[in-house]
């Protein structure tokens, strides 16, 4: 039987044929998904695993969409969306655990009525916890890995693993998960028992410092690593590239490392402009910068990702 007829019958809620990711990318760009799946379980999530290998198709699992590019001809196969699947958290005296597809900023939020510090350096990072694992989301000289107790993950053969810290690598924007075909399902972060006025106090502190430097405009945050030198945002304004167009997409006028859509970008307008900026800060510095943006789809980046 065809892959395209046996997707349903392992999904209790009908998965999306041929839906826009512009719809579900914080970029607000991306052509369709061939399938976009909600499991509701863990055994809808290994069915669709079992699936993908059986059939060799290609399977790709997003959760807010905050850090991706992805093409306008879109992804063929199966997308996967954990929102339905890992939407849950508890809290103790000593910490927290949280589905990968808990906003990091809703954690930020109930740590913080709980009296419970060091996640304040996440408010205002869109994208989930899942995502900030995968990527160590970082920001104000702190980062995830410096919270991680355990994290749960799943691999392409549908086995479930809870890991502790000591079998994890983290590094700067990078983790052990990207190095390994694995789906990160939940984590469970270290906090500390503290005072609540003063954790409020530092989190509207440092939401009130992100408005000010950050777009308004959809983006997908953060596009280059910072080099060791120097921020990469100071680089590209230095270069005058500041303002800088193709299409709809420009360089923030409120934050050179950031990329926004204007109305009607296109992957396409976003890819040359990365270019034309990579291109004269290398020019200027000799700095070949990182992408901390994932590209995806077909010729667009990455397009097997499970």
């Amino acid at each position: 039987m065809d892959w395209k007829k046996k997707i349903g019958r392992i999904l209790s809620k009908p998965p999306l044929a041929e839906e826009p990711l512009s719809g579900h990318t914080s970029l607000r760009i991306g052509g369709p998904a061939e399938f976009l799946a909600f499991p509701q379980n863990i055994a809808e999530l290994q069915g669709l695993l079992k699936l993908a290998d059986q059939h060799s198709v290609p399977l790709f699992i997003i959760g807010q969409g905050t850090n991706l590019l992805v093409s306008d001809r879109g992804l063929r196969g199966i997308v996967v969306n954990l929102g339905e699947l890992c939407p849950t958290f508890e809290f103790w005296d000593s910490g927290l655990k949280a589905g990968a597809a808990v906003s990091l900023y809703r954690l930020c939020q109930e740590a913080a009525h709980r009296g419970l510090e060091g996640l304040e350096f996440a408010a205002g990072i869109p994208g989930s916890l899942g995502g900030a694992l995968y990527m160590n989301a970082g920001a104000y000289g702190s980062a995830i890995n410096e919270l991680v107790r355990e994290v749960t993950t799943i691999d392409l053969q549908g086995r479930c693993r809870v890991r502790p810290r000591e079998e994890l690598n983290f590094a700067y924007r990078w983790s052990t998960f990207q190095a390994e075909e694995t789906i990160i399902l939940a984590g469970t972060l270290n906090l500390v028992p503290g005072n609540k006025n003063t954790i409020g106090k530092k989190i509207k502190e440092i939401q009130r410092d992100r408005r000010s430097k950050h777009p308004f405009l959809p983006s997908a945050g953060s596009v280059f690593r910072n080099p060791p030198a120097k921020p990469a945002g100071q680089l590209i304004e230095q270069v005058g590239a500041k303002g800088m167009t193709v299409g709809d997409a420009q360089v923030s006028l409120e934050h050179g490392n950031f990329i926004v859509n204007r109305g009607k970008a296109t992957a396409a307008d976003v890819l040359t402009l990365i270019a034309a900026v990579k291109q004269k800060v290398k020019d200027a510095f000799g700095i070949d910068l990182v992408l901390e943006i994932k590209i995806i789809g077909e010729n667009g980046g990455e397009q097997r990702r499970r």
